[in-house]
């Protein structure tokens, strides 16, 4: 950049001064001689002209000293670079810090399709750059004249320290479109399987051979009409090739060919259901192919009869409009077991931990976990809260076995007893976030995940076993039919079964609810083990002051859209009210015309949210919307530092959704 000398006053300016000054004093003299006014009234007068002459000259000055400024600015930005710069191809102008041009390039114009482009004019009102963002290296997409470029902006500083800004365009249509080519054509991976093959095995041989086909006939020609290729890979297992703009009818239609297949029945009117998991990411075809298979083991631990699609924007869920498939045998159970226990023979240690704000479930299944690990001889910890209130009758229970006197942990103590080959044991929760201390699921290599509810997301670390199955009715019963295997007959204590016993008797609500025939069987199982159905029913007896807090819920209903009750607790409150908010929820579906009932509580810093449905409104995916999870007709969600206010205002966006969407689009099938 050249130097520029910048001087106050020219040769010239003095010597328009001097010659101002002469005339003014000649002016004075004629003025005094020839006329009869004071001398000193014409001096002022004279002075008063010598000024405004002087002062007309320097706005001229001035003037064209900023002309000559605006041309250093040219030459020193465009004149050493002159022979470079105009003969740039690709669009190139120069801004101020406020976006006004001062200078570009015929490509430019030519670009944009402005030929009246002038100097002045606000980049902004050229092409969708705002001057409040620029800044050194900042790069962009843009379109001009149709065309897709990418620019980037390189801070430049003239003499005077203020900054201006080169900012280059790049024409990238051409690529763009080899891109979007390439996308189109990429090739789509899809497993899809008949996830209730189980149940329809019962009936005659002949219809469901019958049903196979039908399903496999409208599968083929499904994939026939995207030029798709599938294949059977197993019984009643296929795997599907297409290419990736074939997918896009299949998104916009939420995956219709599920409601095809549910019309295909069986038997007793039981309609056919698929899951299915289809990857669209970037990569080897390897890659989509692992990333499909992922899904659709997430389509199946989240209870089948939907479609998990992995793309490079996340994870979107489609279906799932019905309850989980009950899974009839229990050969993956034992197999589990046998995982486990191998898994817990070759530990140093063992840390069984359930969910944040523990139940029932949560600690029955730690406790039958516990009780594995100890038949094993290997050293076991249960990491728990033990000043939950909840946990206070199953505390009671326990603490009768001297086995259980040093099991129970904090969360700082069991940090301490992480070794390299620790195994975790999470039980009752499937997401990292929610356990009781997600620290240590961090900090630990080998970990274990045994849930009965759907999963939300993949795991942070990939657990050696993810036994996930939705169609269970509590973790207390997928632990009880694992220790069913691996525990000769009587080597459960009477209190350890009667905890897990509890644990069914929770989320079963007294075998009314999500009890299926393995349910009973682990029941009539425990009760062969000591377990006490009074005594168990002993635990769930409520103090007369938490009567007193369940009203404060009764007191505060709203119904909205005509079958929603929406009971809420504000004030002061205690870890009590999350049970007392779930009795609350329980108890609004006795309600008439009540299809589905959420109970609200703030509890210190986080409002919890428990949500029951009469099997008509399905409230896992109203609270999946906000984070939370569960089953069909038993979720919850835990929200924090949002007020009561807030959360009614999206729990009801929520509830709009469900039924202006997912259910309004599940009439529509069903017509």
């Amino acid at each position: 950049m050249r130097k520029e000398t910048r001087r106050i006053a020219t040769k010239a300016d003095l010597l328009v001064c001097i010659l101002l000054a002469c005339f003014a004093m000649l002016a004075f003299a004629i003025v005094c001689e020839y006329t009869e006014l004071m001398p000193i009234y014409v001096g002022a007068v004279v002075l008063l002209a010598y000024l405004l002459l002087i002062s007309l000259w320097a706005g001229i000055r001035i003037r064209k000293n900023s002309a000559d400024s605006l041309q250093v600015l040219r030459e020193n930005y465009i004149g050493d670079t002159a022979g470079a710069v105009m003969k740039l191809k690709f669009p190139a102008v120069i801004c101020n810090e406020k976006g006004a041009i001062l200078w570009c390039n015929q490509s430019m114009i030519a670009a944009t399709g402005h030929a009246d482009i002038i100097m002045g004019a606000q980049i902004g009102k050229i092409c969708e750059i705002d001057p409040a963002e620029f800044a050194d290296g900042a790069k962009g997409s843009i379109t001009l004249g149709g065309r897709d470029y990418i620019y980037e902006e390189i801070r430049l500083v003239y003499w005077d320290g203020s900054p201006r800004y080169f900012i280059y365009f790049e024409d990238c249509t051409e690529l763009n479109a080899v891109k979007r080519l390439y996308e189109d054509e990429r090739t789509i991976v899809a497993y899809v399987v008949i996830d209730n093959i189980e149940e329809l095995l019962q009936y005659v041989q002949e219809k469901f051979a019958l049903a196979a086909a039908e399903v496999e006939k409208r599968l083929k020609n499904w994939a026939a009409s995207m030029n798709g290729i599938l294949r059977s890979y197993e019984n009643d297992k296929y795997i599907l090739f297409m290419d990736a703009d074939k997918l896009k009818p299949c998104l916009e239609s939420r995956f219709s060919i599920m409601d095809e297949i549910r019309d295909v029945r069986v038997g007793d009117s039981m309609p056919v259901t698929i899951s299915m998991g289809v990857a669209n990411i970037r990569g080897t075809l390897l890659e989509r192919e692992r990333m499909a298979q992922s899904a659709l083991d997430m389509a199946l631990q989240r209870g089948g009869d939907q479609v998990v699609y992995r793309s490079d924007d996340g994870i979107t869920y489609y279906g799932g409009k019905t309850k989980a498939v009950y899974k009839r045998t229990n050969v993956r159970s034992r197999v589990i077991a046998n995982r486990l226990s191998a898994l817990i023979g070759r530990a140093d240690n063992v840390l069984v931990m359930g969910h944040r704000f523990g139940d029932f479930d949560s600690f029955g299944a730690a406790i039958g976990v516990a009780k594995l690990a100890m038949i094993h001889d290997a050293r076991v910890n249960i990491v728990v809260n033990r000043g939950d209130q909840n946990l206070r009758s199953c505390f009671e229970k326990i603490g009768t076995l001297e086995a259980y006197e040093y099991v129970f942990v904090d969360g700082a103590t069991a940090m301490d007893l992480i070794r390299p080959d620790t195994l975790l044991v999470i039980v009752d929760v499937n997401n990292f976030n929610h356990v009781e201390y997600p620290n240590i699921a961090r900090n630990v290599r080998q970990i274990v995940v045994i849930d009965h509810h759907r999963k939300t997301g993949d795991f942070p670390v990939e657990p050696v076993i993810e036994y996930i199955e939705p169609s269970a009715s509590s973790a207390s019963e997928m632990v009880a039919e694992m220790l069913q295997h691996q525990l000769a007959l009587r080597n459960l204590e009477p209190e350890e079964a009667e905890l897990l016993l509890s644990g069914i008797i929770l989320d079963t609500k007294q075998f009314t609810r999500n009890a299926g025939v393995r349910t009973f069987s682990v029941a009539m199982y425990l009760r062969g083990e000591g377990a006490s159905p009074g005594d168990a029913q002993e635990m769930f007896k409520s103090e007369v002051e938490d009567l007193t807090k369940e009203a404060r819920f009764h007191t505060h209903v709203m119904i909205y859209r005509e079958n929603v009750a929406i009971a809420v607790c504000d004030g002061e409150t205690d870890s009590s009210f999350r049970v007392i908010a779930a009795k609350a929820a329980d108890r609004l579906l006795s309600v008439r015309k009540v299809d589905a009932s959420f109970a609200v509580v703030r509890i210190g810093d986080v409002v919890h949210i428990s949500g029951r449905s009469n099997g008509k409104v399905n409230v896992q995916i109203i609270l999946e919307r906000m984070h939370g999870g569960g089953h069909f007709d038993v979720a919850g969600a835990q929200v924090n530092g949002e007020s009561i206010h807030n959360v009614l205002t999206t729990l009801k966006a929520s509830i709009d959704y469900y039924f202006d969407e997912v259910a309004k689009a599940q009439n529509e099938d069903e017509e």
